[in-house]
């Protein structure tokens, strides 16, 4: 990367940035590491609907996430902005709910940086990722592993395009 070069912008999207997309940031950083890309990527999320503004992740993506090394702690819920969207070069929304409210606040030029974070992922039969929020610890399990399976293919979709 030279000097000046800047870096390559990716949100994620839920709706309340505490569960699914903080997992998603914190697994997108884990994995950009250990492909050599995160020099050269910033990683961002926040919320369709955020109403808990400056919260950490729920306790239970916290501990899920912990558990197998992936750090939470500095991501705070916020509310994503149009700034937000002009300023990324990719924007992965959770569920269909997440993608109608980005189309609705993106202009609509600018929609080809929006996609599914499960749309990159070869044979995957989910299109979106549950929100566990009224479940149980176990959905934050399943939630996390849905997402990390789905790293790899998002990993080669973003140095496609990159590089």
């Amino acid at each position: 990367m030279t000097l000046f070069q800047r870096k390559t912008r990716i949100l994620l999207v839920c709706t309340e940035n505490i569960c699914r997309s903080p997992m998603a940031e914190g697994l997108l950083r884990h994995h950009l590491q250990q492909s050599g890309l995160r020099s050269r990527v910033e990683v961002s999320s926040a919320g369709t609907r955020s109403s808990l503004p400056g919260c950490r992740p729920d306790q239970r993506a916290q501990k899920v996430a912990a558990a197998r090394g992936i750090d939470l702690t500095g991501i705070k819920a916020r509310r994503v902005t149009e700034r937000d969207l002009e300023r990324s070069d990719f924007v992965f929304a959770m569920d269909e709910a997440n993608m109608r409210d980005l189309r609705e606040l993106c202009p609509v030029e600018q929609h080809d940086k929006l996609s599914f974070l499960l749309s990159h992922q070869a044979g995957q039969s989910l299109v979106e990722v549950p929100d566990p929020y009224f479940g149980s610890a176990e959905g934050f399990e399943r939630v996390f592993q849905i997402i990390d399976d789905a790293m790899g293919g998002l990993i080669s979709y973003i140095q496609g395009r990159i590089e």
